[in-house]
């Protein structure tokens, strides 16, 4: 019974800082998403659109934390292209997600003002394809991964830089984006 309440207090006493540090996070990027759409028989195409994003986090210590994320993947379109070259060509298409993430996020300080990030997690998606007026939807839910830094103006206010990349089966999609974030202490 000593020795069980022995290693209840270590553990105790381990945890404390981690739940010291414990705090909630806001934040907002934009940026530029890549797309690579099949469009059937009406062809394929990559494009780029913008991406906006919201986001809320728990930091658990200064090594984990756990986030989720409502993403706004602006529209993608190109006018006229061919299928082949000579062949038919395709007079529009266009593509525009929307989704929702959950992350487990791994950090590494590498200084008091610079944090290094990597994340893993999955996104539900919807996805709107359209090619010469004919219009069809896509969603799912894939997993999902990233890597982003963050340099400190304060404790409270970070800039962060980050890629995404999504497994989405059409269209493909993967997103650099800049931003900031909030933290609550």
């Amino acid at each position: 019974m000593r020795n069980r309440s022995i290693a209840m207090l270590v553990l105790l006493t381990a945890a404390l800082p981690a739940t010291a540090m414990a705090e909630i996070y806001v934040g907002a990027s934009v940026g530029s998403a890549e797309y690579k759409v099949d469009l059937g028989a009406d062809g394929d195409f990559e494009e780029n659109g913008t991406a906006t994003k919201l986001y809320t986090g728990y930091t658990f210590n200064r090594y984990f934390a756990a986030e989720v994320t409502a993403y706004n993947f602006s529209e993608a379109s190109v006018g006229a292209f061919e299928l082949n070259p000579g062949g038919p060509a395709i007079i529009g298409g266009a593509a525009s997600m929307k989704g929702a993430g959950a992350y487990a996020v791994g950090m590494y300080p590498i200084s008091k003002k610079v944090n290094l990030m990597a994340k893993l997690g999955i996104l539900s998606w919807s996805a709107d394809l359209s090619a010469n007026g004919n219009s069809r939807s896509n969603s799912g839910t894939d997993s999902a991964y990233g890597l982003a830094a963050s340099y400190a103006f304060t404790k409270e206010f970070l800039a962060i830089a980050e890629w995404e990349s999504f497994n989405t089966d059409n269209p493909e999609l993967s997103v650099f984006s800049l931003g900031f974030r909030f933290n609550f202490r």
